[in-house]
């Protein structure tokens, strides 16, 4: 410090002058520094501004996580388009929101008068058929899983025809096609189908899927589904079922009730409840190509 002095003095300085300057910049600086900070944006945090929900993945497509609310901050992960994977400031919730819910200035890019249905190819795979009955319920109602399966897809073409989709049948009739010719030949491929099981207990729908590229679909349909009719959920599973192996194209299996399940054979041969699920199947659709 004395060594210091001397040189200045040396140099005709002041010392007091001199770290009386030297402090005063060094708060200038810290002024400068904080002031800066504050109108900085923070690039690794984001604010909500409406309410919103918290997705398994970076599209509408996937199933909510959490719900969240306005005012609400996370810490941002990454982002995938407009898209956003956050996790909250305790690390208790984390998942992908729609940048245009948030402070980040992201435009939302769905128009609420978009057809998303048209001139979407859909193939629709009516389960079984001719000598190959499928499931057959034990009631005196006799149900035949191929019977319902033909009536629920000719139902579920006309009002997917209605929004404007090019809807393919693989079978019209009362004919069996080969699981190698139930192919998908357009955008989606949705094969029909009704469960059963030796216990008349098992109830419910279960929406199958094969390649990690159908995973999103069948989550958008299950929910749907779920949302509106009043089969118990079994949920979206991965199963190696060759009409889903065989295609590289968006492709679900439904299984739309039990035949063995007295409730849901009564559902299945009832048409206002399949007209509420097809109807459910349509809306699943429209948001899975709406957000896709």
């Amino acid at each position: 410090m004395k060594k210091l002095e001397r040189w200045l003095r040396q140099k005709k300085l002041n010392p007091k002058r001199v770290y009386m300057a030297v402090l005063a910049l060094l708060f200038v600086c810290i002024i400068v520094a904080a002031s800066i900070a504050l109108l900085t944006p923070n690039n690794d945090k984001v604010r909500l501004t409406e309410d919103a929900e918290l997705r398994t993945g970076p599209n509408a497509a996937y199933p909510v996580l959490y719900k969240v609310e306005e005012g609400d901050t996370f810490k941002i992960l990454s982002r995938s388009g407009k898209w956003i994977e956050v996790a909250s400031t305790d690390h208790k919730q984390k998942g992908w929101i729609a940048g245009w819910h948030t402070n980040l200035d992201i435009k939302e890019d769905v128009d609420p008068n978009a057809r998303p249905l048209k001139n979407k190819v859909i193939v629709l795979d009516p389960g079984h058929g001719g000598g190959d009955q499928g499931a057959s319920s034990r009631t005196g109602k006799k149900t035949l899983e191929k019977d319902v399966t033909l009536k629920t897809s000719l139902e579920l073409k006309k009002r997917l025809e209605k929004e404007g989709a090019i809807v393919k049948l693989t079978r019209k009739d009362d004919t069996y096609v080969k699981l190698k010719d139930r192919k998908a030949t357009g955008d989606i491929f949705i094969s029909i189908h009704n469960d059963a099981l030796e216990s008349a207990d098992a109830n419910g729908a279960t929406v199958y899927w094969y390649h990690k590229n159908q995973e999103a679909l069948a989550n958008t349909l299950n929910a749907s589904i779920q949302k509106k009719a009043l089969l118990t959920d079994r949920g979206s599973r991965q199963e190696n079922y060759q009409v889903l192996r065989q295609t590289k194209k968006p492709a679900v299996l439904l299984e739309l009730g039990y035949i063995s399940n007295p409730t849901d054979e009564t559902l299945i041969n009832d048409k206002n409840h399949r007209y509420i699920v097809e109807s459910a199947i349509v809306d699943g659709l429209k948001n899975y190509f709406l957000y896709q």
